[in-house]
């Protein structure tokens, strides 16, 4: 029995982290909700590129680029834009992440966004940039 509580609760601990491996790549923004609603704009400008060396490129909407270093714990994503000053830190959770899907929870303002990625390339290739 005490052996099935250690391999069970070891299963959970790990269960809760993220695979590295699978995060890291280039994710294309595919989705867009805000408060539980699809808002239909254009995400073609919107990715995500994470990679092996915790480096982070984040593009949007009208231009908009954040560039740093990233760490991870347990379901969340620490993105610190260090393209700034001073640095600025982004909480993100990660709500599901497969090596061709990422969903993303964020809070702006009083506003819950939801942003789902699809994969670009494969894992192994890092940032070119």
């Amino acid at each position: 029995m005490k052996a099935f509580l250690f391999f069970s609760s070891l299963f959970f601990l790990c269960a809760c982290r993220l695979d590295e491996r699978t995060l890291q790549g280039d994710w294309q923004a595919v989705a867009f909700f805000e408060n539980g609603q699809r808002r239909e704009i254009d995400l073609s400008p919107v990715r995500l590129s994470l990679s092996d060396g915790r480096h982070y490129i984040y593009e949007s909407i009208g231009l908009y680029r954040e560039d740093g270093t990233y760490r991870s714990s347990m379901h969340y994503l620490f993105l610190t834009d260090t393209s700034r000053t001073p640095p600025v830190e982004h909480i993100v959770k990660v709500l599901l992440l497969s090596p061709d899907s990422l969903k993303i929870r964020m809070q702006q303002d009083s506003a819950e966004q939801v942003l789902w990625l699809a994969r670009r390339q494969p894992t192994d290739r890092l940032l070119e940039q």
